[in-house]
């Protein structure tokens, strides 16, 4: 029998005191384990109750999470960030010269701030110099909107802007963005898992520029007339423009490398999307919803006990409504997109039963040991390679990826250790084991659309 599979035994370690950190440098605890990585990487054989748990928390934070490479995303080439670099560099190079023309000191206080000395907000340095491609990316993509913001800013106090024609430009943004989605809608693929992959990021990009078309770069319901742009929400909608034209040509640019692998003899996979989403829908609603979940954890516990920690974390993470926010949006047309959420969304609520059971918390107990966080997350760790193994594809890769986020998400409070010792190591664990339990099912998720 393995560590992981022995039964919970009390700790006899000594837990720190709620203001005192639990957490050893990684000097100290290497030099306790013996010096050295080496000794990280032979950590499977032992029992985590063995160890104090300063020890403890401390491995769990050093014990390796999934790494970029574990979850799929489409590459960015050079040649496209560096469009994106050029692209903000000239938007940047606009706004000084428009700032240049006015006097800083009779500009309206709310606009004032966006006359920035640097308008790209010091991103522009970050999207030409930063070693990876898609960190690149993500600092022009985040420069448009500041210097967007300061061109728009700067148009209103010249008067050189007519709201009628921002709306323009977010329709005509829309409409771009329509033909793209429509250009893609038949869902062909020659090979289901690596082409299913680049269709949802194609149009994860598009969703993204539809909402960053409207006002503000945020969708509430149809569009809004011009006579109700403020001189803020010109500059503010000026930004998020110059956003959506990026993602719409981050979403061209997915679309080349999708359009590139296909054979000469695609297949559609309209139909089944469509019926995998359908059947992920029925099963969710067989769940409990969110509001039900949380009206009965609040009629239980108030979450001051590990047990009660444990119900609201687990509501937080495996009952979120995101996915519904398709059906009454205008982005109901992308299927693809829609299947990883909704998949996704199953998966979530799939784990949450699991999660709450290998948790090993009863409703009475009133602390839970660093061993039992540790071993979640090496359980969580080796389930999530081996089901990254069985199901090596980029759309398994891109459902996956909300499992890699969890897992990693689950060392944030142990490394900032600003609450009750027990209440971190809950978390973390809960966080370990809801990924562990969306990687037990991924097969549900992908194999129907694999093989449909």
């Amino acid at each position: 029998m393995s560590p992981d599979d022995s039964p919970s035994t009390p700790s006899h370690s000594t837990s720190p005191t709620d203001d005192q950190p639990s957490l050893l440098s990684r000097r100290q605890l290497l030099g306790l384990l013996g010096g050295g990585g080496a000794a990280l990487a032979g950590i499977g054989w032992f029992a985590p109750t063995w160890l104090p748990d300063p020890v403890t928390d401390t491995l769990t934070t050093l014990y390796p999470d999934p790494s970029s490479n574990y979850v799929w995303r489409p590459p960015v080439s050079d040649d496209h960030v560096d469009e994106a670099a050029a692209v903000l560099e000239d938007a940047a190079e606009q706004a000084n010269e428009l700032r240049s023309r006015i006097d800083l000191d009779s500009v309206d206080e709310d606009l004032e701030h966006y006359l920035r000395s640097d308008p790209a907000g010091g991103y522009l340095d970050a999207a030409k110099d930063d070693d990876d491609n898609r960190d690149r990316l993500y600092h022009a993509r985040t420069g448009l909107q500041f210097v967007g913001e300061s061109i728009g800013a700067a148009k209103v106090v010249l008067d050189e802007v007519d709201p009628e024609a921002v709306v323009e430009r977010g329709r005509k943004l829309r409409q771009t963005i329509d033909d793209i989605a429509d250009s893609i809608s038949e869902y062909r693929v020659s090979d289901a898992g690596r082409d299913l992959g680049y269709l949802s990021a194609i149009e994860r990009r598009l969703m993204f520029s539809r909402l960053e078309s409207h006002k503000g770069g945020i969708f509430m319901g149809g569009t809004v007339d011009a006579s109700e742009y403020s001189a803020r929400d010109i500059a503010s909608t000026w930004g998020s423009h110059l956003q959506a034209e990026q993602s719409i040509r981050t979403a061209r640019h997915f679309q080349d490398q999708y359009r590139s692998n296909l054979g000469s003899q695609p297949t559609s996979h309209r139909s089944s999307i469509r019926n995998a989403l359908d059947d992920f829908l029925a099963e969710i609603e067989q769940y409990p919803t969110r509001s039900e979940v949380r009206v009965q954890i609040q009629d239980e516990d108030n979450g001051n006990t590990p047990y009660g920690v444990a119900r609201w974390e687990l509501h937080t993470l495996c009952y979120d409504n995101d996915f519904r926010v398709f059906k009454n949006s205008p982005d109901h047309d992308l299927l693809a997109l829609r299947l990883v959420d909704t998949g996704r969304a199953l998966l979530e609520r799939r784990a949450h039963d699991f999660a709450l059971s290998e948790l090993d918390v009863e409703p009475g107990d009133t602390d839970y040991d660093s061993g039992r966080s540790f071993r979640a997350k090496r359980r969580a760790m080796r389930q999530f390679r081996t089901t990254r193994d069985e199901y090596d594809s980029n759309f398994a890769g891109v459902v996956a990826n909300e499992a890699a986020s969890f897992i990693r998400g689950g060392d944030v409070g142990l490394e900032i250790g600003d609450g009750p010792a027990w209440r971190d190591r809950v978390k973390s664990s809960v966080y370990s084991l809801v990924g562990e339990g969306i990687m037990r099912n991924l097969g549900t998720v992908v194999e129907p659309l694999e093989q449909g």
